[in-house]
């Protein structure tokens, strides 16, 4: 859930972490001065930024269907 407060305290979705050029695998933390690896968490000075949630959306079916795609011939 976005506004639950159960959210993975993880550095790819803190305030305090920045994304450096061409790693993947690690952001720079602004508060302790250096890289940390993104799935690192449980630190005691994580800020949820909504804005760097990823949000992947549902696929919308395809919904004016004809008597025809319901035949079996």
């Amino acid at each position: 859930m976005i506004y639950s407060n159960d959210i993975n305290k993880i550095c790819a979705l803190c305030r305090n972490a920045e994304t450096i050029e061409n790693n993947e695998n690690e952001m720079f933390c602004t508060l302790k001065k250096q890289s940390v690896p993104i799935s690192a968490g449980n630190c005691k000075k994580f800020d949820y930024d909504i804005f760097k949630k990823v949000v992947h959306r549902k696929k919308r079916l395809k919904t004016n269907f004809s008597a025809e795609d319901f035949s079996l011939e």
